[in-house]
This record gives C-alpha cells, sequence and structure tokens, in this order.
C-alpha cells in the first residue's frame, strides 16, 4: 500500500508545487496530508509524523445519517485541512473523486443545493424521458470515500478574505480550496413555476413529472426552444401521439447546437414525424387561467392554445452567490484555461457554471455545457488546484455530445455553435450517413456525425496546445 501511495504521489510532485506532501497515515482514512508550500515552485516528500486532527465544529452528514466532525481550516505552518466543492451533481462528484486519487487526504466537503446523491442529468431529455432508462440508472457509479456530502444545503455567498462559504445566510464552512460546481438552471423558470401544465427540464424532479403529462391521453403540446433539449422533447411528444408545435427564434431549428446542415436535415425528420415547426417566432408570455396553462402568445399576438408548455430556452449559469466576491461572473464563473478563477488561484470551476479560453478557439472563453466536457474540467480542476498555477495543465479536451432523434443517431465532438460554414466530408444525408465538418474562418471547429459515430473521430479538430497556455 506504502508503495502505491508513494508511486502516485510522485506524480503528484510534478504536478504540485501548492501542496507538498507527507507519506504519513492521518488518524481517519490513512493517505497523505497535504500542505500549502510557502516557497515557490518547492515541493518535498518527508517522513513527520501528520498533526492529530484538531476538534472542530459538528455539521449534518445527510449521507452518513448522523453528526460528524467537521475542522475548521487551519492556516498556519500553511497546512491544508479542508476543500469545499460547491456543486452536487456531475462536476462536483468527479472533482471529488479526483482529489481522492490524487491523494488528497484533507476533508473534502461537497455542498448541493438538491437533495440527491450525484446523478447523471444528460439522459433525462432522453432514454429517461422516454422510459428506456430507469431512476437507479441515473445515479452516478462509484463511492467516493470519505467525503461530507451537505446536500439539501444551498451556498449563497463566499467570503474568499475568510476563506468561507455561506450556506442558507446562516452557516460559514471555511475552506483552503474552493471548486466552483453549482452548475445551471433554466430560463423562465419563474413563469413556468406559477402554472400548471407548463414545465421546464433540469432535474429529475422536472423529468418525472413531463414524463408523467406525456404518457397521459393525446393533447396539445408547444415546446419553445430550438436547442437540442427542445428537439428531444418535441421527438418524445409527437412519439406519444401528440399534437406538437416546435416554436424557436432562429431559421433553423438546432442550427447553434449542430450546424446548419445536420439542423436543416433534422429539421425535416420534425416535419416527417408530424410536428409543426415555427420558426423565426419569439414566445411573449403564456396564457393562464386560475392558475393552468391555456396557451401561448406570440411576439406577433398571435396566440397558440395548449395542454402542455415546456420552456426550452437555455440556461443560465447559477453564479448569483458570488457576487461581491470579487471573482468574475457576468455569464459565467471566468476561469483561465487551467480552470483557476480569474483573480483568485485557490479557486478552480467545473461543469455548466465555467466560461473558460479553449486552445483550438485561440484564448476565446466559452461555456461547455455537455457530459464528457463536465467529466474533463472536473477531473483537471480537482488535479490544478492541488498543483498551483505554476505546474497547472490547461483543458485541452473537447466537447463531446450525442442524441438520437427520430431514429437519427447524432454525435458531435467540438464546438459548432462558434462555426460559420460546413461542408459534408463523408456519405450524404440522402443515404441516411453523413459526416459534416465544421469552420470559422479557416479554423475546423467541429464535426457531427449522423448515423456515422465510427467514422466521426477521422474528422475531429485538432488542438494545438500554445506554450503561453
Amino acid at each position: 500500500m506504502a508503495v502505491q501511495l508513494m508511486s502516485t504521489l510522485e506524480a503528484g510532485r510534478r504536478l504540485s508545487p501548492l501542496f507538498s506532501v507527507c507519506g504519513t497515515k492521518r488518524e481517519r482514512g490513512g493517505g497523505p496530508c497535504h500542505t500549502i508550500d510557502p516557497g515557490p515552485g518547492a515541493s518535498s516528500v518527508h517522513g513527520r509524523p501528520c498533526r492529530p486532527r484538531p476538534q472542530g465544529c459538528v455539521h449534518e452528514s445527510p449521507r452518513l445519517g448522523r453528526r460528524r466532525r467537521v475542522r475548521p481550516g487551519d492556516q498556519r505552518n500553511g497546512r491544508v485541512r479542508r476543500i469545499v466543492i460547491v456543486g452536487g451533481s456531475l462536476a462536483g462528484h468527479h472533482a471529488a473523486a479526483s482529489l481522492r486519487q490524487l491523494g488528497f487526504a484533507g476533508d473534502v466537503v461537497v455542498v448541493g443545493a438538491e437533495r440527491h446523491r450525484p446523478y447523471d442529468r444528460f439522459p433525462l431529455s432522453k432514454g429517461f424521458l422516454t422510459g428506456q432508462t430507469s431512476r437507479p440508472e441515473l445515479d452516478v457509479a462509484g463511492e467516493v470515500p470519505d467525503v461530507i456530502w451537505r446536500l439539501g444545503a444551498r451556498a449563497t455567498a463566499v467570503d474568499l478574505s475568510m476563506r468561507a462559504v455561506i450556506v442558507e445566510d446562516r452557516e460559514r464552512i471555511e475552506f483552503d480550496g474552493l471548486v466552483v460546481a453549482s452548475g445551471a438552471r433554466p430560463r423562465d423558470v419563474g413563469s413556468v413555476a406559477q402554472a400548471r401544465g407548463a414545465f421546464v427540464l433540469r432535474t429529475v424532479e422536472d423529468a418525472i413529472r413531463l414524463r408523467a403529462a406525456l404518457r397521459g391521453p393525446a393533447c396539445r403540446v408547444v415546446v419553445v426552444g430550438g436547442g437540442l433539449i427542445g428537439a428531444e422533447i418535441a421527438a418524445t411528444a409527437v412519439e406519444h401521439r401528440h399534437h406538437t408545435i416546435l416554436v424557436h427564434t432562429s431559421d433553423v431549428p438546432t442550427g447553434r447546437a449542430l450546424g446548419h446542415d445536420v439542423a436543416k436535415h433534422l429539421l425535416e425528420l420534425h416535419r416527417a414525424a408530424g410536428i409543426d415547426v415555427r420558426p423565426r417566432t419569439r414566445v411573449r408570455d403564456l396564457k393562464t387561467s386560475g392558475g393552468l396553462v391555456l396557451g401561448v402568445t406570440l411576439n406577433d399576438d398571435t396566440c397558440l392554445s395548449a395542454d402542455l408548455v415546456v420552456m426550452a430556452t437555455g440556461t443560465r449559469p447559477n453564479v448569483e452567490w458570488l457576487a461581491g466576491s470579487g471573482l468574475r461572473h457576468a455569464d459565467g464563473l471566468d476561469c483561465r484555461g487551467t480552470l483557476h478563477a480569474v483573480g483568485n488561484d485557490r479557486v478552480v470551476g467545473a461543469g455548466d457554471v465555467v466560461r473558460a479560453p479553449h486552445p483550438l478557439l485561440g484564448g476565446e472563453s466559452v461555456r461547455m455545457e455537455h457530459w464528457a466536457s463536465t467529466r474533463q474540467q472536473a477531473a483537471r480542476a480537482a488535479e490544478n488546484l492541488l498543483a498551483g498555477p505554476a505546474s497547472a495543465r490547461p483543458l485541452t479536451g473537447l466537447p463531446e455530445f450525442g442524441t438520437t432523434i427520430h431514429g437519427a443517431r447524432i454525435r458531435a465532438v467540438g464546438f459548432p455553435q462558434l462555426a460559420d460554414r460546413g461542408r459534408v466530408v463523408w456519405g450524404s444525408f440522402e443515404d441516411g450517413a453523413a459526416v459534416v465538418r465544421l469552420y470559422r474562418g479557416r479554423t475546423a471547429v467541429a464535426a457531427i456525425s449522423v448515423n456515422a459515430a465510427t467514422v466521426l473521430p477521422h474528422w475531429a479538430p485538432q488542438v494545438y496546445v500554445s506554450p503561453q497556455l
């Protein structure tokens, strides 16, 4: 065990000038103790005993169902006692798992607004909505050892000067490192929450409610939004024999998510399935009576009658709790390429809440709201938090995502939302299988396949990592 531990942490020496490591076991859980190294670029492995764990404040751990001691952050001699992760979903889970895999043995506290243990949101608009995926299959596999889960508790502020996260406006949890993984939420939640028959889709509760409604008797369904989630919901609704209208503001639905060529092909599939697609149309408000949805009013004063209305108009990053912290968060937490928050090296970000530059885009910052990106960011954020900025590595992985709509298996890699043109480089839509490569100027930024996933890797964009990143 000792040999395995040291070999893991010898690798950690190459990425750990901020945290140095001793090989002794702490009294609970075992593993190395991490310390902040005050010297620039220094890292050491020594055999001195770790300090005994001091008595600290007590917090409730919903996972363990008992009271558990949590030490306050101890900055004496730079010792790292605790890393707090704000966000209890996929990014938070993988950040916690990565910290343990990298040998961090201090406290890991995960603060999550939802009461559920981490689960995968990716299938909510896909297999879970259609009934092919069960609720237990959503749960993230693998138990992370020795993590304090503070679920059903919302972070409301952060005090960087005191290194403390404020929970529910009253409790302070001190930290020595912070992972911001607070995710995003749907737009238009306020109006939808007040009306029966109106839905958004973000949480498993949202999906359960929507799935039950779509399994009901045939009715009139209006889906608002031209992205992938709107397309998936509309396809599921029409499969359940509902009269379905898809309202969107662009010329072609999913054009931003998939590029014009694939989106045009998907539009043809929508119409062939019987979906009434309304392009270049904006919903002004919900039409209700007595708290019940009656339809939507469009920007030209047209009213569309509906029994169910689903708002799928995009997301907003959950950054309000960062107000007043000094961290930049206009449209997501602004991070450097290493996922360190701009202006604070003790804070990193991961998941839907992050806006960070990518080497493929020459330093342009983007939000990468996809399953594969969340996992990649969480692992790299944890690694770089331990490494410190001097030894941190930039995130270079490309976003990947996929879906199946009307039987068409669509897979994508890269940043299709940034493309200004595309061309079919393999197959054809007429033959039922094609690959489209997307460009911005002369740079390939994405590739998308329809029923041709095995061919896609050959056409994926190539990433060159500049030494300056």
